[in-house]
């Protein structure tokens, strides 16, 4: 038997590797709210709502001084449950009111201004330049709305009873640079004002859209004005499109009668029109985990491994390490403007080749050591599922701002990387800081590289902007890519040298075949330097006529932009006939014909070490009428990595090579189309070392993978602890049903039984006969429970014939099964009994008779001996 305490030890580990597998944990259902979040009822007083609201909007609104609250660290969420509310509610920078109804009447606010925010700066034209990050969803506002913001801010899940402003109108037209609205139902006038752009995606307009400066692009709207390029004396530019390719609304929270909450997430739909208040699939609480600031990385990725959901409450995360979403249909969900510090070297949020993830409502921010993105999605070796398509809501980002770059900088190369398929962004704001707390940002402080980089195929954006950063603002690479609206602004305070290298606001790269943008606009303000770019956007030719209304803005400042799109385009300068200028024309199509390109293949890599003395001559001929003759004669030791790389003109092959080699090489022109290799190879020795790849490789050991090896023998050795805990415990640990019956260990029975007898049959009955009452019972009926692994059959080594009662019939061979010998009444029954490693045969007993009777005992089996049995009296 084993030792109590080793006993006990092994249940507490079995217990503890084995309790995500044998209990199903649940989160608290109402959850436990952080200070930050506020939940109010119809029950609550109007003037203690009143008052809560306001004690947020003096740290984080107003208009004196202006902008005040722009680079606050403290974060708000205002819930309110079912019900009317006759309450006024301003809302400031990092501020968010949250209806908690399943439909957007059910919260009701019925007063004069209801969920309204204005312009942060009134002494000036500014306005709403600089009204950032909040937000409003999920309820009726009855009355008219006024929400001058830019970007940053959106409207989602909303119903309007009267008019809904955008710009305010105080002493002349306030400046706005919005924005967004989605999924909006408005029963008067939107009233763009003084916005400068502003995408509207599946809303639902009774009474028309007046206003808007440049660029206005409606998405699936009902009641959308129509399409026309340029802007006109009877408004902005305007793009309409009759429905949304595919979308899902963003995830929403509701409370049910109880108080119990639950997490919505909206089904994906495809060629939408107007507003979707469906509820989606309903996830109760108890599988979300509502995360608070100080909740480590470690701690958050714990609870994603496990499945749940995630809810960020308000406040500022300094992450140790990424948060990261690897399971599919896995939502995380960011409320009251949740900010996540990146960590040293790593993106704030890490998602893997997953299908159906909602990523929404955060605020992504680079920390002080530097990070290669922001936000990671895929590894590139993934396509996605169009049938399970992934969302990002509401996400904005931003290098700078909260810190003072003459004290430490804010870093990052790139804000958001997309390398996966089938991802689309709904609201998405890309900024590098042009102010902060210290004033404006010169000198190319707080550096980023790049807004939006996108290699994955069928990436689709809505509603993007992307701002200041220090080359390229989006670089596309992927495949079937789509974006509707599209407003960017070139850095500030860059030299002459960033127009020299040829950078520009948007970019599909000159692999693509195939992609679509629609109201792209490029807007420049060289405030410290003249500086020339020669165009905003760059596409290959083949995909000029596949942009719908592109549009380059001058602001103010110096320089100039030449084209807005390749050459196409009039300039934009301080003198230009017009401020904003537009390429309305489409010219005749261009067929594909990609430029010259190198290609590295970098999924494997070998090395050789070679001594070899070759002649040899290789024709290549390529299907676009052309061939490359290359003859090469080389006698060398050497060791050498080639690429062959193939343009639509040219074929390249080069080498690096250490060692002495002469080669010579022709090229000429052709139209035939076959290959021919000729080749001459004499005294060569080739030693070859490749590498482990795949995942046994690994950053610290080069490519042996040694690290990958530890790591599983490791698993291996906890899930053998694991097993042989369950097996003391659950198995060991059993006892028979029948407590009462007296047993006898059965090793000391063999032991008994199997000595050969040297006493006469007169005194074989002796031998038992002396025993115990409890010891012979134990003689007359032995039993092996079902679980026993003496009940096991085993063949053993010389092959034995088995015998069998007929009292029983024996389980399989290596099968578990149950084995009594009771009370026997013939000699010719026989009992059989067979040891696990198949060394022993009991055989038939005599009962109650008084002739000895020479029957064997022991069968010549492994290491059994030949006894005999007497009667039992």
């Amino acid at each position: 038997t084993m030792p109590p305490l080793l006993v006990l030890m092994a249940c507490v580990l079995a217990a503890l590797l084995l309790w995500p597998a044998v209990a199903e944990v649940h989160r608290p259902n109402p959850p436990t709210w952080p200070p930050s979040v506020h939940v109010f009822g119809p029950e609550d007083g109007t003037g203690h709502i009143e008052a809560t609201v306001e004690r947020a909007f003096r740290m984080n609104g107003g208009q004196k001084p202006i902008n005040h609250g722009e680079f606050s660290s403290a974060r708000f969420a205002f819930l309110f449950k079912p019900g009317e509310y006759k309450v006024d509610v301003p809302v400031g920078y990092y501020t968010q009111i949250l209806g908690l109804g399943g439909h957007p009447r059910d919260v009701v606010f019925d007063a004069p201004n209801g969920v309204f925010c204005e312009e942060g700066n009134g002494v000036d034209h500014s306005g709403a330049l600089s009204t950032f990050w909040r937000g409003a969803e999920n309820f009726y506002n009855r009355r008219s709305m006024l929400w001058a913001t830019s970007q940053g801010a959106p409207l989602r899940r909303l119903m309007v009873g009267g008019n809904l402003t955008l710009a305010e109108w105080k002493k002349g037209a306030g400046y706005s640079s919005g924005g967004f609205l989605g999924n909006v139902k408005v029963d008067g006038t939107i009233m763009a004002g003084g916005q400068q752009q502003y995408c509207v995606r599946n809303a639902d307009i009774s009474r028309g859209v007046t206003g808007g400066i440049w660029s206005m692009l409606y998405l699936g709207c009902k009641g959308a004005p129509a399409s026309h390029c340029g802007s006109t004396n009877d408004g902005p530019g305007i793009v309409s499109i009759d429905t949304t390719p595919v979308i899902a609304e963003k995830p929403f929270v509701s409370v049910d009668d109880e108080g119990r909450y639950h997490l919505h997430v909206p089904m994906a739909k495809r060629n939408q029109a107007g507003t979707d208040f469906g509820w989606g699939s309903v996830i109760g609480f108890e599988k979300v985990y509502v995360a608070r600031d100080f909740d480590s990385a470690a701690a958050i990725n714990q609870w994603l491994r496990d499945g749940f959901h995630l809810v960020l409450t308000p406040g500022i995360y300094n992450l140790e390490a990424p948060l990261e979403v690897m399971q599919d249909n896995q939502v995380v969900l960011g409320i009251g403007f949740a900010t996540l510090v990146a960590p040293k070297g790593h993106p704030a949020i890490r998602v893997g080749n997953v299908n159906g993830v909602r990523i929404s409502g955060i605020l992504l921010q680079a920390g002080l050591h530097g990070a290669d993105a922001l936000l990671e999605w895929g590894n590139g070796s993934y396509q996605g599922s169009e049938m399970n398509p992934s969302f990002l809501h509401d996400i904005f980002a931003r290098v700078g701002g909260s810190n003072d770059p003459a004290e430490v900088q804010a870093k990052a190369t790139v804000m958001l990387r997309i390398a996966s398929g089938h991802v689309v962004g709904d609201n998405i704001w890309l900024w590098r800081a042009d102010h902060d707390v210290a004033g404006l940002v010169r000198h190319e402080a707080n550096p980023c590289d790049t807004g939006l980089v996108v290699t994955g195929n069928d990436v689709t954006m809505y509603g993007l902007a992307v701002e200041h950063t220090l080359k390229d603002l989006v670089q596309w690479s992927g495949e079937n890519g789509q974006t509707f609206f599209y407003q960017s602004e070139l850095p500030y305070d860059v030299t002459p040298a960033y127009g020299d290298k040829g950078y520009v606001g948007y970019r599909v790269n000159d692999t693509v075949r195939c992609h679509q943008a629609y109201g792209v606009g490029v807007y420049h303000y060289f405030r410290d330097h003249a500086v020339t770019v020669h165009r905003g956007i760059a596409v290959p030719p083949w995909l000029e006529n596949s942009l719908e209304s592109p549009l380059s803005v001058f602001l103010e400042g110096y320089g100039k932009m030449l084209h807005i799109l390749n050459n196409q385009g009039a300039a934009t300068t301080r003198v230009s006939s017009g401020q904003a200028q537009w390429w309305c024309e489409k010219g005749p199509d261009v067929p594909y014909l990609p430029p010259t390109a190198t290609t590295t293949v970098t999924s494997a890599t070998a090395s050789s070490s070679t001594t070899m003395t070759t002649s040899w001559t290789h024709t290549i001929t390529m299907t676009n009428t052309y061939t490359i003759s290359l003859t090469t004669t080389s006698t060398t030791s050497f060791t050498t990595t080639e690429t062959l790389s193939t343009t639509s003109s040219t074929t390249t092959r080069s080498s690096t090579t250490t060692g002495s080699t002469t080669t010579t090489s022709t090229t000429a022109s052709s139209t035939t189309t076959s290959e021919t290799v000729t080749s001459t190879t004499s005294s060569s020795t080739t030693t070859v070392n490749i590498p482990m790849i795949g995942f046994l490789a690994h950053p610290l050991t080069g490519s042996a993978g040694i690290m990958s090896w530890i790591a599983m023998a490791v698993v291996v050795q906890c899930c053998f602890v694991a097993a042989l805990a369950v097996y003391v415990c659950f198995v060991r640990c059993i006892r028979p049903a029948d407590e009462s019956r007296v047993s006898v260990p059965l090793s000391s029975l063999l032991r008994l039984l199997s000595r050969k007898s040297q006493v006469d049959r007169s005194r074989r009955s002796e031998s038992l006969s002396n025993l115990s009452p409890a010891r012979r019972s134990a003689a007359r009926a032995l039993s092996v429970q079902p679980r026993s692994l003496l009940s096991t059959w085993s063949p053993g080594p010389n092959d034995m014939t088995q015998r069998q009662s007929s009292l029983w019939q024996a389980s399989p061979v290596g099968r578990s099964g149950s084995l009594r010998l009771s009370f026997m009444d013939s000699a010719m029954d026989s009992g059989l009994s067979q040891s696990p490693g198949g060394t022993a045969l009991l055989s038939p007993w005599n009962n109650r008779r008084s002739i000895a009777t020479e029957s064997p005992l022991w069968r010549p089996h492994g290491d059994a001996r030949m006894a005999t049995w007497s009667t039992i009296p």
